[in-house]
């Protein structure tokens, strides 16, 4: 056999080993975590003894490691889908910042923080019986506070509270089970559950059903009478697919087809409502297609993160009275520190091609934020006393340290 064929072979062999081996790999680093977490609650699962606390950390694997992208749009979309609901889209209208592009880029960016504040931050509380291990962060139940008292200027119905709270729980399952490189687990689906219904308890929603099989029926009746065509439907949910959109380039018709492709994830009863064209079915067979591939190319091709990705950064800046900075931006740089050096030249180009608005500035908060001070302009120096004091309820201690407002001046 000639030389040069045996070198051929030799080096197809070895690229075929190669390859096979980082399959291999990929897919048992993939589901490690999965593994681990199965491996450390799975027993306390089938016995029906998950805490809130339990539950948050199970929570954690396929939000901020496995599927942390897919997870932050299941959210997303979460809050999306309930502008479809005229009595939320009312108040939403009303309020007009999420129709009016100077505003919705804020109040967007805040409501992503906080929410992720408090899935991020550790629950503080003894459940069922298990004191657990001290929480000193406070952050979590500060942000919970803020969210409260924000609500409180607004006259939601309960009903609304729930459906909201049902779809931060069963939308991430839906979207794991359709887009996701793998499902969530009977555990990690009833992980969600016991955490949302803890959430629930502080925020004082009343009457959430008992059980995901309760939810889910709550949630498929209730959607039946309340989901509805109304002109504030529409007008939340083009203000906010235009927010999300706003870095995609309107030339070659880009924007519109992406905003076309939003539409076909919604659900039929979810566009009737929000008053959107129906899209054709290869468009609905192309989106799927594309995000089908994603879940493959994933699944099969992709080594898992070997760090948390989390909106909001988890430790404690040093100072006195310090102000955080999201770990990402969408196109208005909220909160964006001012950069320096070859950064400040990239952020430049960004703004030049149109990615971002604008350069960060004291518009935009470059100093960072507080959390008590989150949410629209108008409330942003008003309620900290109130939150402050309900965050300690929450806590169930005082909040003493940077976070507390004795560190302001």
């Amino acid at each position: 056999m000639p030389i040069s064929t045996v070198a051929n072979n030799l080096i197809v062999a070895l690229g075929a080993t190669t390859i096979a081996s980082y399959l291999l790999v990929v897919r048992r680093l993939r589901w490690r975590r999965y593994n681990e977490i199965h491996a450390k609650f799975e027993s306390k699962f089938q016995e029906g003894k998950l805490t809130p606390r339990d539950a948050q950390e199970i929570m954690h694997v396929s939000a901020f490691y496995d599927m942390p992208t897919l997870m932050t749009y299941s959210l997303s979309f979460a809050l999306f889908k309930t502008y479809a609901i005229p009595t939320i889209s009312n108040i939403l209208a009303g309020t007009r910042e999420f129709t009016t592009p100077s505003t919705v880029s804020r109040r967007y960016a805040d409501t992503e923080i906080l929410i992720c504040t408090w899935i991020a931050s550790q629950l503080p509380g003894e459940f069922n019986g298990e004191k657990g291990e001290h929480v000193s962060d406070p952050r979590g139940m500060i942000a919970l506070a803020r969210t409260n008292w924000l609500h409180s200027k607004y006259p939601i119905k309960n009903e609304d509270y729930i459906y909201t709270l049902a779809l931060f729980i069963l939308e991430p399952t839906s979207w794991a089970q359709r887009y996701g490189w793998r499902p969530l687990s009977p555990m990690e689906q009833e992980s969600y559950f016991l955490f949302w219904v803890e959430i629930s308890k502080r925020m004082e929603i009343r009457d959430v059903p008992r059980s995901l099989d309760e939810l889910r029926e709550w949630t498929r009746v209730y959607e039946q009478h309340a989901m509805v065509p109304a002109r504030s439907n529409n007008d939340v949910a083009v203000g906010t697919t235009n927010e999300l959109l706003h870095a995609a380039p309107e030339s070659f018709g880009i924007k519109n087809f992406l905003r076309r492709v939003t539409v076909c994830l919604l659900d039929e009863r979810v566009r009737i409502a929000m008053m959107y064209q129906s899209q054709p079915w290869y468009l609905h067979v192309l989106t799927r297609s594309l995000l089908t591939s994603v879940k493959y190319f994933q699944k099969y091709l992709c080594l898992p993160r070997s760090s948390m990705e989390c909106l909001v950064p988890l430790e404690t800046p040093s100072g006195d009275k310090p102000r955080l900075h999201p770990t990402r931006y969408r196109a208005v740089p909220w909160y964006r520190q001012n950069r320096t050096g070859i950064l400040s030249l990239l952020d430049s180009f960004l703004v030049g091609v149109g990615f971002h608005d604008d350069l960060p500035g004291p518009k935009y908060h470059a100093d960072g934020y507080r959390i008590e001070e989150l949410g629209p302009p108008k409330f942003e120096k008003a309620g900290h006393e109130e939150v402050m004091q309900m965050a300690e309820r929450l806590q169930g201690c005082p909040i003493k340290g940077p976070w507390s407002l004795q560190s302001e001046n």
